[in-house]
């Protein structure tokens, strides 16, 4: 029917929806520099310097080293904001933050929900911006974000996102710096290990929901404002983080606790990485006492007793671990190099640190003076039978 419309009609007709749409958006003020997408779906973008790297072969040498742990091309640094931080179906995103390079730069695109009523189409320009079959970088996007975002997704009757790769920083990070920072929140790695601080207008990430909420009640996103900006420092600082924990986990760093922890985190993928880590770990000043445990321990498997010894020794006199130190190097004199008599002395050796150590004997401890007694029992049998 429409086909036949009159040409004046349908110009009054679309000119009214246009007004009417117009009118529905300038009901809605405060939003950052973008532009609306459709009625409900507003877009904002930024651009940035391709720091920290000063080409794209140090991105590509720092994308193979994270390989190993998720990361592939075309990669996607992904982050929501959400109705809330517990998850769940009744839980939704209204602001995604996409990171992206281009050339030259790194780009950040963010994609506003301004009413929960057009989320199918927000999740179809999501779809637009994200790259096909994207590999994500998140901070544990991968128990929240992904899983969020793709129970939206098929909620919606929409296919959820396969991404090739995902890298999950958090587990990075703890695995890195845990020990020596405590917590690893985004915002504590980046004041502790990124050296980043935050300017006042952020807003603390359980505030979020409150504010949108009180966004949809009023449709002023001036409120919003510290969101837009928590959401794309976390964009930036994963972009930041990605570089850090790639040099870390390639050796380039000087704290010995750092070398230490990349040799941990190597272990499982390359064992000759591991240890080359640890023993750089060990020569730095101060050396790093774990790694040379670590060191020792791998030494004794390869079957280098010698080395492992001579390691364990150095951790003696370095006052560690002193107990275990000792029994370790007991048990090489007893089954590796047949010396009895040397085996007998250090382990009576931890005995007496125990003796010193532990005044009051719990049941793990009662076991570990049974075990001992146990070793200098049969080690001076062996000795007068000797």
């Amino acid at each position: 029917m429409n086909d036949y419309m009159p040409l004046h009609m349908k110009f009054l007709l679309d000119n009214s929806k246009r007004k009417n749409e117009e009118r529905k958006r300038t009901f809605i003020k405060g939003l950052p520099a973008g532009q609306f997408l459709d009625d409900d779906v507003y877009f904002c973008e930024s651009k940035h310097e391709m720091l920290p790297y000063k080409n794209r072969g140090e991105l590509e040498n720092h994308l193979q080293i994270l390989s190993h742990w998720g990361a592939k091309e075309p990669l996607v640094f992904f982050d929501l904001e959400t109705t809330g931080l517990s998850g769940g179906t009744g839980t939704y995103a209204f602001l995604a933050g996409i990171g992206m390079l281009d050339q030259d730069q790194f780009i950040v695109r963010q994609l506003f929900l301004c009413s929960p009523r057009a989320e199918g189409i927000w999740l179809q320009k999501l779809m637009e911006i994200i790259p096909y079959k994207p590999s994500f970088v998140t901070y544990n996007g991968k128990n929240f974000d992904l899983p969020l975002i793709n129970t939206r997704f098929i909620l919606s009757r929409m296919e959820p996102i396969e991404p090739t790769g995902h890298l999950d920083l958090l587990h990075l990070a703890r695995r890195l710096w845990k020990k020596r920072i405590g917590s690893c929140t985004l915002s504590n790695v980046e004041k502790q290990i990124l050296g980043i601080d935050r300017k006042t207008e952020d807003v603390p990430g359980f505030l979020i929901p409150e504010l949108y909420a009180q966004f949809l009640k009023t449709g002023d996103a001036s409120g919003l404002s510290g969101v837009f900006y928590h959401n794309e420092m976390d964009i930036l600082s994963l972009y930041m983080l990605f570089s850090k924990v790639a040099l870390t986990l390639s050796g380039r760093s000087t704290d010995p606790h750092e070398i230490d922890m990349a040799g941990d985190a190597w272990y499982n993928y390359d064992l000759n990485k591991a240890s080359r880590l640890w023993e750089k770990a060990s020569s730095l000043t101060p050396p790093a006492k774990n790694a040379i445990w670590k060191l020792a321990i791998e030494y004794k498997r390869q079957g280098d007793h010698c080395e492992a010894l001579s390691l364990f020794k150095k951790l003696y006199d370095m006052e560690y671990k002193k107990i275990d130190v000792a029994v370790e190097i007991s048990k090489i004199y007893e089954h590796q190099l047949k010396n009895a008599k040397e085996a007998l002395l250090w382990a009576e050796k931890a005995m007496d640190n125990f003796l010193r150590c532990r005044p009051f004997l719990s049941s793990i401890r009662k076991e570990k003076m049974a075990e001992l007694t146990k070793r200098i029992d049969r080690l001076r049998n062996k000795t007068c039978l000797r």
